[in-house]
């Protein structure tokens, strides 16, 4: 199994690379590769299991844009095809959209993965809220601190539905993309460390299924005082 971490050195905010350490740990005899912000995807020369991307700076999304545009139809095509699962955090999750406005009204021009879907930014207005949200049969707990909304979302391709917090933008509760095995999301925590029943439900994408994940104990007691917290009356989201 070979999982792409899709450039590390500029995307590592909001301790999302953890999400990559627990993977190793789930993962011991898989190959992790490390692509840079100047080398071309690996998932788009070969064949890849899964290929992840953590939060940035408003400021390295534009770099990253820039790297990424010249292949935009081999990403589409790769995203469309479903034979690598893909697991974008944070902010990269607007990448896929077809722009990205900024503060004084230009755009950057988005990969267009989601047709119709946009992103606006708030800068220096940042959104901070804790997240309890619905994904299949399981709820998932985290919190989200960025400084856009993301809008257009179909809603056949939501990822979650919140039930405290807010979606992907004031207007929606509705959170995130969950189709072709790309799933991308706001939500950090990190993401996989707080929600052990999303780790299965990842590994059992990825083939490789475990009755019990590393510290699945520590976390799941971890989780359920996280969770019994959410029923404070006096919880303060942001």
């Amino acid at each position: 199994m070979k999982i792409e971490i899709l450039y590390p050195e500029i995307c590592t905010l909001y301790g999302d690379k953890g999400n990559t350490m627990y993977l190793q740990k789930c993962l011991p005899d898989a190959e992790f590769v490390a692509t840079g912000l100047n080398e071309k995807p690996l998932f788009l020369k070969e064949n890849i299991d899964m290929v992840y991307m953590c939060s940035m700076s408003e400021k390295s999304q534009e770099l990253v844009l820039d790297r990424l545009m010249q292949y935009k139809d081999e990403i589409a095509a790769c995203m469309k095809d479903g034979k690598a699962l893909f697991l974008l955090v944070g902010n990269s999750m607007e990448l896929l959209g077809d722009y990205i406005k900024r503060e004084d009204g230009t755009r950057v021009t988005g990969l267009g993965v989601v047709p119709g879907m946009y992103s606006v930014r708030q800068t220096p207005n940042r959104f901070n809220t804790l997240i309890k949200a619905k994904f299949n049969d399981m709820t998932l707990i985290g919190y989200t601190s960025r400084f856009a909304h993301t809008y257009g979302i179909p809603d056949d391709m939501t990822f979650c539905k919140v039930e405290i917090g807010q979606g992907s933008n004031p207007d929606t509760m509705n959170e995130g993309i969950c189709k072709n095995r790309v799933i991308a999301t706001y939500i950090h925590g990190p993401l996989l460390i707080q929600n052990p029943d999303f780790v299965h439900y990842l590994l059992e994408k990825l083939d490789a299924p475990m009755k019990e994940i590393p510290f699945e104990a520590a976390m799941r007691k971890a989780y359920d005082v996280k969770l019994a917290e959410y029923g404070k009356p006096d919880l303060e989201l942001s």
